[in-house]
């Protein structure tokens, strides 16, 4: 997948010039730079270029994940439910003992 490239090169550094990475890519520059506003855009990558060393780089941590939510979706709705369980059963407590 193109944007996973792209997020690859860019978290080594080994990009490139822009032009350099687009053929490194198989793109057209254009494509390069809709791709990468995309990211920055949509996505919030804190994607920059740096001309010293003619690559782009992330200027803090960041991943793509890529593929079906629904696993981290329902992980989170049950570890949701059991803290809302536990608190529940202290409250009970709680008020069984103070009520």
């Amino acid at each position: 997948m193109l944007l996973k490239r792209i997020h690859d090169s860019i978290s080594t550094r080994t990009t490139g010039s822009p032009e350099t990475f687009a053929k490194k890519l198989g793109i057209s520059l254009r494509s390069f730079h809709e791709n990468r506003e995309f990211m920055v855009n949509e996505l919030a990558a804190p994607i920059m270029y740096s001309r010293a060393h003619k690559t782009y780089y992330y200027t803090d941590d960041w991943e793509l994940y890529i593929g079906d939510l629904y696993h981290i979706k329902a992980k989170l709705i049950k570890g949701v439910m059991e803290t809302i369980n536990n608190t529940i059963k202290i409250m009970v407590l709680i008020s069984a003992l103070f009520g």
